[in-house]
C-alpha cells in the first residue's frame, strides 16, 4: 500500500467531508451564494475546491497571502533527507482552474455583522458564509526563553519552510555521537503523533549516517497517539537510540537558553547538539480576530457541520478546530 498517498486521501477526504456538510447550509442562504475561505492550506483548499466542484454556482473565493504553499505533511522525510522541500512546494493554479477565485492578500480584519473580509491592502469581500481554515500559530510567549529569534538556533521547523531546511542542515552538521533533543508540547497542538514520527525519521537518519548520536524526546505528556506501536518500532529498529522522558518522569520543559543550546525540566537540564524545540500552540490569528477563537486560543465548533459554536455563518476546519465540547 502507498502510506503516503493514503495519509493525503485521508486529510482531503476530512476537509472535503467539511464543505459537504456545511454545504445545504450554505446553498439555503441565495441561489449563488458567496463563500470566502481564509486559508490555503490542505483543509482550505480542498474545502474551497470540493464547494465548487458540488456546485459549480457557489461563488467561492480562497484567501491567501502565499502564492507557493509548502506543506507540513511529509515534511518529516524532508529533515531526514529523504525528500526535497521542493516536492513540499505547490502552487495553486489547478485550483483556480475549477473555478475558484484566488485572493493573494493576507485577511486582516472580520466584520461578522456585515459578513465582510477586510485585507491588507484595504481591498474587501462580502461573503454569505465564511470558512476558516487559518492553521495554528505558535506560542512564542508560552515557553521561557523561546522566541521567534531563538528559533533560528533552536528551530521548531513545526511551519513547514525555512524551518524545515534549518533543522535538515543542523543535523547534516552534528558530529557523529551528537545528542538531539525534542521537545513536545501538552495537547492540544497541531498533529500530535508527529513528533514522535519525526523522532522516529531522524534516528532513521542518524542510524544511517551517525550510528552513535541519540534522541531524547521531553515530553509534556504521559501517553501519546499509537504509543505502543512506535515504542515498539523504536526498540525493534533503533535499539537504545531513543530515549522518552514522560510528564510524570520530569519531561515537561520549563525554558531554554539558546546560547549554549540548553533546555531545562523541572528535574534537570539537557544540553543537545541539536535541539528542535516545538513550543505551544493556537489557532492561527485570524481566528481570534473573527471571535472564533474560545480562551483556550481554539475554535470550538459542531463536528457535524464545522460550524463555530461563538460566530454565525463561520465554519472553522483544519487544525485550528476543537470538535468536542466548547
Amino acid at each position: 500500500m502507498d502510506t503516503s498517498t493514503t495519509r493525503r486521501g485521508a486529510v482531503f477526504g476530512i476537509a472535503a467531508s467539511a464543505a459537504s456538510l456545511a454545504l445545504p447550509s450554505i446553498c439555503r442562504a441565495q441561489v449563488s451564494a458567496r463563500v470566502t475561505v481564509i486559508g490555503g492550506g490542505f483543509a482550505g483548499a480542498a474545502c474551497a475546491r470540493a464547494l465548487k466542484r458540488t456546485d459549480p454556482k457557489l461563488q467561492v473565493t480562497l484567501v491567501e497571502p502565499n502564492r507557493i504553499y509548502t506543506a507540513c505533511p511529509f515534511s518529516n522525510e524532508v529533515i531526514a533527507g529523504l525528500r526535497g522541500i521542493e516536492a513540499q512546494q505547490f502552487t495553486y493554479d489547478a485550483i483556480a482552474v475549477n473555478g475558484v477565485s484566488i485572493v493573494a492578500a493576507e485577511a486582516t480584519r472580520i466584520d461578522p455583522q456585515a459578513h465582510r473580509v477586510t485585507l491588507a491592502d484595504g481591498g474587501t469581500l462580502d461573503y454569505d458564509r465564511l470558512v476558516l481554515a487559518p492553521g495554528i500559530d505558535l506560542r512564542f510567549d508560552a515557553l521561557e526563553g523561546y522566541d521567534e529569534a531563538a528559533s533560528t538556533r533552536m528551530p521548531h521547523a513545526w511551519k513547514a519552510g525555512a524551518q524545515t531546511s534549518l533543522l535538515r542542515r543542523q543535523l547534516e552538521a552534528m558530529d557523529d555521537g551528537g545528542l538531539v533533543v525534542l521537545a513536545v508540547p501538552a495537547n492540544p497542538s497541531r498533529c500530535p503523533p508527529a513528533p514522535y514520527e519525526r523522532a522516529s525519521l531522524i534516528a532513521h537518519y542518524l542510524k544511517t549516517n551517525k550510528p552513535r548520536s541519540k534522541v531524547l524526546i521531553l515530553d509534556a505528556k504521559d501517553s501519546f497517539s499509537q504509543q505502543r506501536l512506535f515504542e515498539e518500532a523504536w526498540k525493534e529498529l533503533y535499539g537504545g537510540m531513543i530515549e522518552r522522558v514522560a510528564l510524570s518522569q520530569g519531561g515537561r520543559v520549563t525554558s531554554v537558553r539558546p546560547a549554549t543550546n540548553t533546555i531545562v525540566t523541572e528535574f534537570g537540564e539537557h544540553t543537545a547538539q541539536v535541539a528542535n524545540v516545538i513550543p505551544p500552540q493556537k489557532a492561527g490569528s485570524i481566528a481570534a480576530l473573527a471571535g472564533a477563537a474560545d480562551r483556550t486560543g481554539w475554535c470550538p465548533i459542531d463536528p457535524m457541520t464545522f460550524a463555530s459554536k461563538l460566530v454565525p455563518d463561520i465554519h472553522v476546519i483544519g487544525d485550528a478546530c476543537l470538535g468536542g465540547g466548547g
